[in-house]
């Protein structure tokens, strides 16, 4: 006989799990479209987390906190958008160099709110708390239907991000610029503007991401909350070829991944520290694959991906 209160806590526990990883792997999807690779979602993501306990507590608004965050996100991103964007610096030190300052100025602003617990975002109304269907379907439908709105917005959100890359103007802007600036330019795009437009956008969504891990999942703040999603949401852009749609599936397989991990601890002879690196192999194994440079031209990488663009009038 299945136990459905544990697939239901299975499938409760990877519903919320992905939001985080959609939210920021559907942000760097958008800047790395543009040729920008920003390993700075690390950093935007615990800045947003601690921003949105912080609006949160004070304005006893979870919403607001929650888009605040990704204010805060969008903030350090755009100092990672000036140095590779504006300046032409390496992407790479640059977006490391974004992260290690979100994480510390995070573990020093943060002292005051560690431990100060939340209640977490409201279930939805779409719960049906008194339904007509047998006990033992009730956990799994519970599993479906019983979670904030930000659950379900985060399925609409890599939807939205398809139509705006594919089906209008600015979307196709951002393509050109991470297939061939030069180009792009030579058709009266601004570079520099698309470009530093995406990177916004995508520390924006990464800012929101890490708002929901402290507001939706966790329910407090505590130092170094996001533990490395931030880069497992790097690794899923590429895994998902650069499409938003396949993020949304990707992101589902790795909060599995997650959620499992969690759920056989104490259940299983294996070490718990063990069960809790099982998502961050895959993240290592994804990585190596597709850095391989024939596996990025058949995934589909952006041609100028990662490449610096300056205009001629800035060389003479």
């Amino acid at each position: 006989m299945i136990d459905t209160f544990l697939v239901g806590n299975f499938i409760f526990l990877t519903l919320k799990n992905a939001v985080p990883l959609v939210l920021a792997s559907v942000g760097e999807v958008i800047a790395e479209r543009s040729g920008i690779i920003n390993l700075g979602v690390e950093g935007s993501m615990v800045v947003g987390a601690l921003v949105g306990v912080a609006v949160t507590l004070m304005s006893g608004n979870y919403l607001l906190g929650f888009a605040v965050g990704g204010l805060a996100g969008l903030l350090l991103a755009s100092i990672h958008g000036f140095i590779t964007v504006v300046f032409g610096a390496n992407q790479i030190v640059s977006g490391i160099a974004v992260t290690m300052t979100g994480l510390g100025l995070t573990a020093l602003l943060g002292r005051g709110y560690v431990g100060r617990s939340l209640y977490g975002l409201r279930p939805s109304p779409l719960y049906p708390y008194d339904v007509g269907v047998p006990d033992y379907l009730k956990p799994l439908l519970a599993a479906l239907v019983r979670h904030d709105i930000i659950v379900y917005l985060s399925i609409i959100i890599p939807l939205l991000a398809t139509w705006l890359l594919f089906k209008t103007k600015y979307g196709n802007s951002v393509r050109a610029c991470g297939e061939s600036p030069s180009v792009a330019e030579s058709l009266g795009i601004n570079v520099i503007l698309i470009r530093f437009s995406a990177v916004l956008l995508g520390g924006f969504l990464a800012g929101l991401g890490g708002a929901y891990l402290s507001l939706g999942i966790v329910g407090t703040w505590v130092e170094n909350i996001t533990a490395g999603i931030g880069w497992i949401a790097v690794g899923l852009v590429a895994f998902s070829m650069w499409m938003p749609v396949r993020v949304l599936m990707a992101s589902y397989i790795m909060a599995a991944l997650i959620s499992m991990s969690y759920i056989l601890q104490g259940k299983v002879g294996v070490s718990s520290y063990f069960l809790a690196m099982i998502p961050y192999i895959g993240t290592i194994m994804i990585l190596t694959i597709v850095n391989v440079e024939r596996f990025k031209l058949k995934l589909g990488a952006p041609t100028a991906l990662g490449r610096p663009y300056i205009r001629e009038e800035r060389l003479g």
